[in-house]
């Protein structure tokens, strides 16, 4: 244990290093430490959101909207890209390295035998100081899956399950099915679940008629209605007594429609008063770092988009942002992708997925065991791809050496892209800045 007074970094060595395996999907140890430190109702309103992807976006979306309607918020997510005390953020600021470190101390005081995973450290911790801080509504991110993930200790007042895919195979398992019944995990009994799709697999509505839960789907309950042409959108859905509501002429804000659109579902079934002008304000300013996220190389003033992207779905809405990107907003540049990934992805599908929105290729890896070989991975774009210009692909030995020639060997009118792992944008973030 860290002695008093050590640093933020110091606990973090730490709490890697009190469980033997990085991930150990189960509640047991968590409940026990939680129910000792009075965690069990973090807030008076608690929001669960499960997905494949968009969690962080439909947080991001409740917590702007929460806090314009004067709510005092606390919001949980996962992985960071800079720093960890971006994983826990109270009204919307990311809280100091005393705190956490309050937190880590009293957790670890009164864990006893229970050996706790890095992930679980930072769950309670979360829960600790959204306790401390009185906030007024919870929004919790599952980390993996949902039905043995850490954050389900928490029952939760509505629960979001963004999207399905696959992905975590090792974890989740190989079918939509199978990893939709995890991510149905976090539904609890007569607590109202909207889900971010179309269609949603039948082990979520099979769980949902078990145990009496709402289930909202989008295009049912509640739609998107996107205006050709226009930075504007309306939204269609309902409040807890099955009222309609509809919120027109809505600004567009930079992350999908879909996520957005799921979270203010979500929001309204809550017994809140949100208004119009709550989301239009929040709409306006509202953005996620690395989610389609635009940015300028401190060095060569190139333009830039991060994003996270890091499986085929996700890739897949990447490209479909892209494509409105160049139609849109910037003419004929290129897009030249800095791509590094995660062997244990499913790498194929990820550059199917995007490949034609990209015009140049820097493939890299990070420092990272699990990341695929740069060779590897321009192997793969060369059998998969319609590449007609062999040398439009170019390896890397690191994502920082591919990024500065993005950079450098751009022009002005082109984007540079750097996506496929929280790791690839981590490395090279803080090269860039906002715009």
């Amino acid at each position: 244990m860290p002695a008093k007074g050590s640093s933020l970094e110091s606990w973090l060595t730490y709490i890697s290093s009190v469980h033997p395996r990085e991930i150990e999907l189960g509640l047991d140890r968590t409940r026990r430490v939680a129910e000792r430190l009075d965690l069990v109702k973090p807030a008076a309103l608690v929001v669960t959101v499960a997905g494949t992807n968009g969690k962080g976006s439909c947080v991001a979306t409740m917590e702007a909207v929460l806090q314009q309607a004067g709510y005092k918020t606390g919001a949980y997510t996962s992985p960071h890209i800079q720093v960890f005390n971006e994983r826990i953020r109270i009204d919307g600021v990311n809280v100091l390295d005393e705190s956490l470190i309050d937190a880590f101390e009293s957790i670890d005081a009164v864990r006893q035998e229970e050996s706790l995973s890095y992930f679980e450290f930072a769950t309670l911790a979360g829960l600790y100081l959204f306790r401390e801080a009185k906030v007024d509504v919870a929004l919790l991110e599952v980390g993996l899956g949902g039905r043995l993930d850490a954050v389900n200790i928490i029952d939760a007042d509505v629960t979001i399950i963004s999207s399905i895919g696959i992905d975590h195979r090792d974890w989740l398992g190989d079918d939509i099915e199978t990893i939709a019944a995890e991510k149905a995990g976090i539904m609890r009994p007569k607590i109202p679940t909207v889900f971010g799709g179309l269609v949603p697999p039948l082990a979520v509505v099979s769980r949902a008629t078990e145990i009496e839960a709402p289930l909202l789907v989008a295009g049912r309950d509640y739609h998107v209605e996107e205006l050709s042409d226009s930075p504007l959108w309306h939204w269609r859905g309902q409040i807890a007594d099955g009222t309609s509501l509809e919120w027109m002429s809505l600004p567009r804000p930079k992350l999908m429609l879909s996520n957005v659109a799921a979270a203010l579902q979500a929001l309204k079934l809550l017994p809140l008063k949100i208004e119009k002008d709550d989301v239009v304000a929040a709409l306006t300013v509202l953005r996620l770092a690395a989610r389609f996220e635009f940015r300028r190389d401190l060095s060569s003033s190139r333009s830039v988009i991060f994003d996270v992207a890091h499986n085929p779905d996700a890739m897949q809405q990447l490209a479909i942002l892209l494509k409105r990107y160049k139609a849109l907003e910037k003419g004929g540049g290129r897009i030249a992708a800095v791509l590094a990934v995660m062997a244990d992805k499913d790498v194929r599908g990820m550059i199917t997925a995007l490949e034609s929105c990209v015009d140049i290729w820097y493939i890299a890896q990070v420092d990272q065991a699990r990341s695929m070989a740069a060779h590897e991975v321009a192997q793969t774009l060369k059998d998969v791809g319609k590449i007609t210009d062999p040398e439009s692909i170019v390896e890397f030995a690191t994502v920082e050496s591919a990024y500065s020639a993005a950079c450098e060997q751009t022009v002005a009118g082109d984007t540079v892209l750097v996506t496929g792992s929280f790791f690839t944008v981590a490395a090279v973030y803080e090269l860039s800045e906002q715009v």
